[in-house]
């Protein structure tokens, strides 16, 4: 699932899981060479 967020709302939907899931975060115009992935534990 592709989807474009704020930072707030990129911390709304962590605070509001529960369990490990995977974000990929993409910046700006070259976002192919900086992209990252995270694993997040909350």
């Amino acid at each position: 699932m592709e989807q474009e967020l704020t930072v707030e709302e990129l911390i709304a939907l962590v605070n509001s899981q529960k369990g490990d899931f995977i974000i990929r975060i993409e910046f700006g115009e070259e976002a192919d060479s900086c992209d990252r992935e995270e694993r997040l534990q909350t």
